[in-house]
């Protein structure tokens, strides 16, 4: 595998600095692999040809319809053009894994056609790799773990501690955010509801999260995203669609104990004492009082997951995984 490029709609074009303001997972990725980054629209338009294999994340478009409808209509087979152009064209999965099951089944076909047209599938997590294998048996899954940075973070301005708490993801359907509020109530602390993507705060859910007795916060910078972070005590990721898990990271980062999804990596790796099923709410609610009375246990898990992540979610592990 020789990624030296990468490509997606964003219409960044370098290498992302450590002190890029936005450097969430997939930006981190690129970071540690040293790959330049193209805008999707100026690899096509161009007739230039790279010695290079390609990484290419289509999901940064994610459920975008508009997006979506213009690769379908202009671009129908669209990793054939990018194999014209670079020695092979790698997917990656940005998002949870049946994002694409949730179009129309006309672009389900198509792009099942264009996963199999490509030289191989990058996944963030070891659950996902049996979801590819059963419908592209002869294909090349590959995990690439999720990782971040703290070089462009400036520690003095972490907000201080609070009696508060968090959950992964609106009140939308995807993201089982009312399951969690009712949890974290338990906690007896103020709980607070991060919009995970812009545009992910439909107006009811704002209603809803008043009715709740949550807070909702606004669309922040990753650099912002981490300040915020760290006054939280307790974070939950039970989100019904797993991804990166790049909550979970973020909290092991900042030593927050964080009970979540177990098909998540950065979970399963990180938090083990706290790796539920996403649908088992009653393990989860017995952990949710175990972290609110037991201390002793509070900072062992706290403490296992900081030294997890110094051990295990490095540039150089990310790299050893992926080629291993």
């Amino acid at each position: 595998m020789n990624i030296k490029y990468s490509t997606s709609e964003m219409g960044f074009e370098g290498y992302f600095p450590e002190n890029y303001s936005n450097l969430r997972v997939f930006e981190t990725q690129l970071l540690f692999l040293e790959a330049y980054h193209l805008p999707i629209n100026k690899i096509l338009t161009e007739s230039k040809k790279y010695d290079s294999d390609l990484l290419y994340n289509i999901g940064k478009g994610g459920l975008d319809k508009q997006y979506i409808a213009f690769l379908y209509n202009h671009h129908h087979n669209i990793v054939s053009e990018l194999k014209d152009k670079f020695n092979k064209v790698y997917i990656y999965q940005d998002g949870e894994i049946g994002w694409w099951n949730q179009v129309d089944v006309k672009v389900q076909i198509w792009w099942y056609n264009q996963l199999s047209d490509s030289d191989g599938i990058l996944v963030p997590n070891t659950s996902d790799t049996s979801f590819y294998k059963g419908l592209f048996p002869n294909q090349d899954i590959k995990v690439i773990r999720s990782v971040m940075t703290d070089k462009g973070l400036d520690k003095s301005k972490f907000k201080p501690k609070q009696n508060k708490s968090i959950i992964t993801g609106p009140l939308t359907p995807d993201y089982n955010g009312f399951s969690q509020v009712l949890l974290a109530h338990h906690l007896d602390m103020e709980i607070d509801i991060p919009p995970m993507g812009k545009g992910r705060m439909p107006k009811d859910s704002w209603e809803m999260a008043d009715n709740l007795g949550v807070n909702y916060l606004e669309y922040m910078s990753w650099i912002n995203w981490m300040y915020n972070l760290n006054q939280y005590k307790i974070g939950y990721m039970m989100s019904s669609a797993t991804a990166s898990g790049s909550f979970a990271l973020n909290c092991a980062y900042l030593g927050i104990p964080c009970i979540g999804d177990k098909r998540a990596d950065t979970q399963s790796i990180l938090f083990p004492d706290l790796a539920v099923n996403v649908f088992d709410n009653q393990k989860a609610l017995e952990l949710t009082l175990k972290l609110k009375n037991d201390l002793a246990f509070y900072n062992e898990v706290s403490i296992k997951a900081k030294t997890i992540y110094n051990q295990e979610f490095t540039k150089d592990k990310m790299i050893y995984h992926l080629n291993n």
